[in-house]
């Protein structure tokens, strides 16, 4: 039975996560704030903290975790609180990262388009999310002497996405209102909250360290998008280049990764549309 401490498990591919390690048969510790319902499951235990308290890491670090799983380390000082509690306490770390360390877009972006290992990293400076995550990457790999992946997800979704990024476009689709985008062709990557989960998963057993790319094959447009939903709910959405609230998932520019490193290493990935179709199903139910 392997000991698995998780951060950030108790929401949305998190709270998957945890569910499926547990379910397998893994002793799964979930360090919560106590902010949000935890998961159920036989073999799930919690430990009240704050991920960002040298304190709470400190007390985590009295014992050996065979993998820990980080989905909300979002600058290099908490990479560094990581570091400092668990070298040799831990077997194994996988970093919840993202696409926007590829700061420039692009389509097909291998993991050489942000090489974290000669990367800068300022530990007193505030960071946006993207430039945040580039230097915990940083930090991790070039100080940890455990075996660190860092995978890198474009946007997930999923009935849990609790910032309801497909439902505004569904909504706005159910009542008739405009969806702003100023580029509609522009193609985006995505993957749903249940492979995410199953990725990470893959991940902590595997013996692969580095960045790794992770999304569903397929790419879709806003305009792709919106064609879904407008099939689904027989409604015909308006796309218009300026208004308020503009989409949340219209990129500029292409932006989608190239998987092949994952897909070598033995992950096989699902299509796009062999998800995302019932996910709108699902959401257009919901909300008509």
């Amino acid at each position: 039975m392997r000991k698995v401490l998780i951060f950030g498990g108790t929401r949305y591919f998190g709270r998957r996560l945890a569910i499926r390690l547990a379910d397998s048969g893994d002793d799964v510790t979930i360090v919560t704030r106590g902010e949000h319902t935890p998961p159920v499951a036989k073999g799930l235990t919690f430990f009240k903290g704050d991920r960002t308290s040298s304190s709470t890491m400190k007390d985590l670090s009295q014992q050996h975790w065979d993998v820990i799983y980080d989905n909300i380390c979002f600058t290099p000082y908490q990479a560094k609180l990581a570091i400092d509690a668990f070298e040799g306490k831990v077997g194994r770390y996988v970093l919840t990262s993202t696409m926007s360390v590829y700061e420039d877009g692009g389509a097909n972006i291998t993991e050489r388009a942000y090489n974290p290992f000669p990367g800068k990293y300022e530990l007193e400076k505030e960071h946006g999310y993207g430039e945040g995550k580039r230097q915990a990457e940083s930090y991790f790999f070039q100080r940890a002497t455990f075996p660190v992946v860092a995978v890198r997800f474009p946007v997930v979704l999923g009935p849990d996405d609790y910032t309801e990024r497909l439902v505004f476009h569904i909504k706005r689709a159910l009542d008739g209102r405009p969806i702003v985008a100023e580029n509609t062709y522009a193609k985006m990557g995505y993957i749903s909250s249940y492979e995410a989960a199953a990725f990470l998963e893959w991940c902590g057993r595997s013996e692969l360290t580095g960045p790794i790319n992770a999304a569903s094959d397929g790419v879709l447009s806003i305009q792709d998008l919106v064609d879904k939903i407008d099939r689904v709910a027989g409604t015909t959405s308006q796309l218009v280049a300026k208004g308020e609230d503009e989409s949340p998932l219209a990129p500029e520019r292409d932006f989608y990764m190239d998987t092949t490193a994952a897909k070598q290493a033995g992950y096989l990935f699902q299509h796009v549309d062999d998800w995302l179709d019932r996910l709108i199903e699902e959401e257009v139910r919901n909300h008509q």
